[in-house]
């Protein structure tokens, strides 16, 4: 578009009187160097190694803040899962982190390079093996399609690229990317990316011999955890709302044949045992951070820090610049975000899981050659 614009300006320039030419060529040279600013920005992507260092930056900030469940078992039985949808997601071949975070919280986030992050409060939730494969498919979709990556390319890809020479591994300009990005991850994705995770996810994971409707079956679970509250719960004040979401979720699955597959809900009560916390109401404890469902307290210090950055030196990279990377669309589109399919958090942050000391050490699972095709064999999985 731009390429065209010049070449009508310079048509348009030939054609006038040297008066009339003198404001054209102001504006011919305004698109000059638009279209700099625009090839500058196209020519900044993000390495595969860099994806995945910029993944564990975010992981490292995510497990920081809820801690992690050292418990081997649970994570080797959701390495299993993961890896089995993994291997249909398009991406078979990133090294995939499947890490149970230590919180009652009903929630779960992807950071890119293929960690993905669950509470044992969403999987105390969960009722089946094809629930769990929905969620993390749903979670897998985030890192295939690099909804992550892609904002911050949109959002700071001039300062990006313009830097990209200082985007190393600890470097100043890494670790402020780093930290806003994860502010990002936690506070959600927009209405486009969940939409398109949802849709991606239950393909992914009916592809892989799961019941698709496992991903549906969560969300209206997520509804009858907080009766009532539709009024005043960050997901469901999310846009679309639930019923929207489970309604076009189930027009995909229908439309690609997608209602076949397993629920394997017994094996999956078998592997996962953790019980819903329970509030002072006796229902399960939904409370902490939001996820994707909304914006919390810490959002407003840190776009008031992000404020005062780009009152300094305008030279420097902008944290401002990534104050709200996953607005994309159209403004009313980015206004509010969806819940994700993975159980992004019910109720309020109580700031109860940035408290006290945390194991943040991910439990290292290695899946021994055979163990993989035995699991899914056992399953009827594809």
């Amino acid at each position: 578009m731009i390429r065209l614009t010049l070449a009508i300006l310079a048509l348009l320039v030939s054609a006038l009187p040297a008066d009339a030419q003198f404001n054209l060529n102001k504006l011919k040279k305004a698109a000059d160097t638009a279209l700099d600013v625009a090839e500058t920005v196209d020519d900044f992507t993000f390495s595969e190694a860099e994806e995945i260092e910029l993944g564990l930056a975010i992981s490292n900030r995510i497990r920081a803040r809820y801690g992690v469940a050292q418990d081997p078992e649970v994570t080797r039985y959701m390495s299993l899962v993961g890896a089995t949808v993994a291997q249909k997601s398009g991406r078979p071949s990133i090294p995939w982190q499947w890490i149970v975070l230590d919180s009652d919280v009903v929630n779960a986030f992807a950071a890119p390079g293929g960690y993905i992050h669950v509470t044992r409060g969403a999987l105390a939730v969960i009722g089946s093996e094809a629930e769990l494969a929905g969620v993390l498919a749903h979670e897998a979709a985030h890192v295939t399609r690099k909804h992550t990556l892609k904002a911050l390319q949109k959002s700071t890809g001039m300062e990006l690229a313009q830097n990209q020479a200082s985007f190393t591994m600890g470097s100043a300009l890494f670790e402020a990317v780093a930290d806003q990005a994860a502010k990002a991850v936690l506070a959600g994705f927009g209405q486009a990316e969940e939409l398109e995770a949802d849709k991606v996810g239950v393909e992914i994971a009916a592809r892989v011999g799961y019941r698709a409707a496992g991903l549906t079956n969560f969300l209206g679970t997520l509804n009858t955890i907080s009766p009532g509250t539709a009024s005043s719960s960050a997901l469901f004040r999310s846009h679309p709302e639930t019923d929207e979401r489970v309604k076009k979720l189930d027009k995909t699955i229908k439309k690609n044949h997608l209602d076949d597959g397993v629920w394997l809900a017994e094996r999956y009560a078998s592997s996962v045992t953790y019980d819903a916390a329970l509030a002072s109401t006796g229902g399960p404890s939904v409370v902490g951070g939001r996820g994707v469902a909304g914006s919390t307290d810490s959002e407003a210090t840190a776009e008031e820090e992000a404020a005062e950055d780009e009152k300094g030196d305008k030279g420097k990279f902008s944290l401002a610049k990534l104050a709200d990377p996953f607005a994309m669309g159209s403004e009313e589109e980015s206004a509010e975000v969806t819940g994700a399919g993975a159980g992004r958090a019910v109720g309020e942050e109580t700031g109860e899981e940035e408290g006290g000391v945390k194991n943040t050490e991910i439990v290292e699972i290695r899946l021994v050659p055979g163990e993989l095709v035995a699991f899914q064999k056992e399953g009827g999985l594809n």
